[in-house]
């Protein structure tokens, strides 16, 4: 094709093959193509730009950017800590929005002061958005978007307009909703009143980029290894997940034995105690509980005679064995305490 040539992107720091090919024209200059990232959901991604020799008209693609978000605010905050470069958290928005946000406003920086000029939805069909190649997904889960800005290089008043299709997948959980959504994007730019008389000449080019299947694959490989592996990870952090809540649980149970038995001794000894106090003689009360300090009084709930301490006016009982010992006749803890206290008659 006369006035055309066709470029090839080599992975040279990953995979050392052509990653992509694409048709530009012969005097476009070609910068960027594949970045490598420490990041296990994309450890690779195509960044790239073709540029007319005045640097005023271009073609660009962007990194694909990966969010996630769940309808429980929890498991919002534990995603957090999963966060990449490539991979965000943030919940599903309208494309427009998404461009703004993570792609014009860290990309476009430098170019403020800039102007939005459009923002609207974009038909699957646009031809700057259709992707022949690409597998077929209901238009329900694809949403298709573009935002147009204004802005100046080199005094010269530029306009660029920016694409994306936004992909969601809501997956059902028990703990809520877990939603993966994607977006894919690129943009066009000539000088202000230009774009859309080169929009054939863009098309074209968009048209034209074809990656190479095989690099493709082996990046699909290398994530899909890089996923298991962080999935044999978190799997055995579950399985010392289990083996803990295991451990807490015979450690709860040893202590729920541990207080029966303490408890069935307490009674059993206060019940031996009783006993003995039942058979004592009349004197033998009478020394042991001026040795003591002690005096005999009536418990109305237990109903039976019980040892308190002694020298007190009034002594109070409630249902759950709690006492009060006062040095006041007018004293009655129900007219300021909780629970139904009984005074404990002296004998």
């Amino acid at each position: 094709m006369a006035g055309y040539r066709q470029i090839q992107c080599i992975d040279q720091a990953g995979f050392g093959i052509e990653a992509f090919r694409m048709t530009i024209p012969d005097d476009w200059i070609c910068y960027g193509g594949i970045t490598w990232v420490n990041d296990i959901h994309m450890p690779a991604y195509i960044n790239f730009a073709v540029v007319s020799p005045d640097g005023l008209m271009a073609f660009e693609g962007f990194p694909i950017l990966k969010f996630t978000w769940s309808s429980n605010p929890f498991s919002v905050i534990n995603q957090q800590s999963w966060q990449s470069q490539s991979t965000k958290v943030a919940a599903p928005m309208q494309p427009d929005e998404a461009l703004l946000k993570y792609i014009i406003a860290p990309f476009r920086q430098k170019m403020q002061p800039y102007r939005i000029m459009l923002r609207s939805p974009v038909s699957p069909n646009d031809p700057m958005v259709v992707d022949p190649s690409a597998p077929r997904i209901p238009t329900d889960q694809i949403r298709f978007g573009k935002v147009r800005i204004a802005y100046e290089i080199a005094k010269n008043s530029i306009e660029e307009e920016f694409y994306a299709g936004v992909s969601y997948e809501q997956i059902p959980m028990m703990a809520g909703d877990f939603i993966l959504w994607q977006m894919q994007t690129g943009s066009i730019r000539a000088p202000e009143g230009h774009l859309d008389e080169n929009i054939e000449l863009f098309t074209a080019m968009k048209a034209s980029l074809r990656p190479n299947e095989r690099w493709v694959r082996q990046l699909t490989d290398l994530i899909t290894g890089l996923y298991q592996q962080q999935t044999a990870n978190i799997r055995q952090i579950g399985v010392f997940s289990r083996q803990y809540s295991q451990m807490q649980d015979q450690l709860r149970e040893q202590r729920m034995r541990s207080w029966e038995e303490s408890n069935r001794r307490f009674e059993s000894d206060r019940a031996a105690y009783n006993t003995q106090l039942d058979r004592e003689s009349p004197s033998e009360r009478f020394s042991r509980e001026a040795i003591l300090g002690l005096e005999r009084r009536w418990d109305p709930y237990e109903e039976k005679e019980i040892d308190v301490e002694g020298g007190h006016v009034e002594a109070w009982t409630n249902a759950l064995g709690d006492r009060i010992l006062s040095d006041s006749y007018n004293y009655n803890p129900n007219e300021h305490m909780t629970g139904n206290w009984k005074r404990m008659e002296p004998l």
